[in-house]
């Protein structure tokens, strides 16, 4: 038998009342209800725990061992159960667990910051965070497993609402010790090197293909990566030129640690959205949407 299943919240409320109060008849006057529908409630949860809760002492109670062990679990269980009320009744992610899905670009560059200050805001907030590519954070969207997320070039169902956020600058980089033939180079050009992109099905690898096939250029060879930080680090290194989020590079750029590749024609940017469930939007989300576009024109994230 699954013993859980069999414990209920009213049994955890009166337990916590009895506790917080001192007395059954206390806790059965908070609850409104008669002093025996609470001393069953609580007959019922130590027959379904196996274990005395209360030690009885005329009117006043006191907890046994195991009692005192109930009661973090009694809070937990109960907070839980509040939070659950007020974010559904709320329709506000922001009153529970908040559903975020990012690109890596919002993530190296916003995320630490957008979590400081939900938490300033939002004390209680819990965040789940899924970092991703357009396919996978749209799946999401349109699945509703994401409350709220940045994405580039979004392609989601009519129930996601898309607000647009700017343009994100894509270059190829190269470590300062990589010699180059000219200052401006043609995809002509480049195929002669090694370079590192995002595996398919990333927007970025299509992206990237086509820039070459409208060159009439095929590349000889192409690693992939699906991390944004690991091809920084494979560029740093000098293994190869790799294509990068403009912005996300340039504390390298200033360091002199890597350089810009000028080519022509640049490598198409990519349109970004702030995307979130049109049934969820409330004051809550507002406040995050409005956050985000903060920190994204604070860091000049896109342009």
């Amino acid at each position: 038998m699954n013993v859980a299943m069999n414990v209920t919240l009213s049994q955890l409320r009166a337990f916590e009342r009895i506790v917080r109060l001192g007395s059954f008849h206390a806790a059965a006057r908070d609850l409104h209800l008669s002093q025996p529908s609470v001393s069953q409630r609580i007959r019922e949860l130590e027959g379904v725990l196996q274990t005395p809760l209360f030690v009885r002492r005329g009117p006043r109670v006191s907890l046994t061992a195991e009692g005192h062990a109930l009661v973090e679990y009694a809070d937990r269980v109960l907070g839980a159960a509040g939070e659950m009320v007020e974010r559904f009744r709320t329709r506000d992610p922001l009153k529970g667990m908040l559903r975020l899905g990012i690109n890596e670009s919002f993530a190296l560059v916003c995320l630490p910051e957008l979590l400081r200050r939900l938490e300033q805001r939002y004390p209680a907030i819990r965040t789940s965070v899924s970092v991703g590519d357009t396919g996978v954070v749209s799946r999401m969207l349109d699945a509703q497993e994401l409350d709220i997320a940045v994405v580039s070039e979004p392609s989601v169902a009519e129930h996601v609402r898309q607000e647009p956020l700017g343009k994100n600058e894509f270059g190829w980089f190269t470590s300062t010790t990589f010699e180059l033939p000219r200052r401006v180079l043609s995809p002509s050009d480049l195929r002669q090197y090694h370079l590192i992109v995002p595996p398919p099905p990333a927007r970025l690898h299509a992206t990237v293909a086509q820039w070459f096939a409208d060159a009439g250029a095929r590349p000889a060879r192409v690693s992939t990566c699906n991390s944004i930080s690991a091809t920084m680090l494979t560029v740093l290194h000098g293994t190869a030129m790799g294509i990068v989020p403009v912005r996300v590079m340039q504390a390298e750029l200033a360091k002199r640690s890597v350089k810009l590749v000028r080519v022509l024609p640049k490598v198409p940017a990519h349109r970004v959205s702030i995307c979130y469930q049109i049934s969820e939007f409330g004051p809550g989300l507002k406040v995050l949407v409005d956050l985000t576009r903060e920190l994204v024109a604070h860091y000049k994230l896109f342009v």
